[in-house]
């Protein structure tokens, strides 16, 4: 049995907030130590971190259903990414990263478990009936969320 969201929430604050606070902690440290700092990289990694550090401790805090872990998004680009390697001797460069932004999408259906036709014609209604006021609602993610999945 899948555990609920307050339970994930729950183990996630006992197991996990110690150590993003361990992380945050050796980041600030290492803000402070100048010899650290002139290191280009090692000053847009930590200037990255802390920047992101609000996003980051969402996990903990409000959404539970969030991974952890971005694998399984890197697992499936990686076949979107040979895919685009492969298609370097197609007739030009945008039809490759146009080839590549549909096999991003199939993926994206198959992650998400959406009917790619349904989300199609979802997706060509709102935009020919002008119905595409918040654009930040047409990805499948958001899709399955309001229409559910195959």
């Amino acid at each position: 049995m899948k555990p609920s969201n307050e339970q994930v929430r729950e183990k996630r604050l006992k197991l996990t907030a110690p150590i993003l606070e361990q992380i945050h902690h050796k980041v600030v440290m290492m803000m402070q130590d100048a010899k650290t700092m002139a290191n280009k990289l090692m000053r847009k990694a930590t200037t990255y971190t802390i920047n992101q550090w609000e996003s980051l401790r969402n996990i903990l805090l409000k959404d539970s259903s969030v991974e952890v872990s971005n694998n399984l998004c890197e697992q499936r680009m990686r076949l979107v990414k040979l895919l685009l390697k492969n298609c370097m001797n197609i007739s030009s460069e945008a039809t490759a990263a146009n080839s590549a932004f549909i096999f991003s999408l199939i993926e994206s259906y198959k992650m998400n478990d959406i009917n790619p036709q349904d989300y199609q014609r979802h997706l060509f209604e709102c935009i020919l009936h002008g119905r595409d006021g918040d654009k930040k609602v047409l990805p499948p993610c958001y899709y399955r969320n309001q229409h559910g999945g195959k």
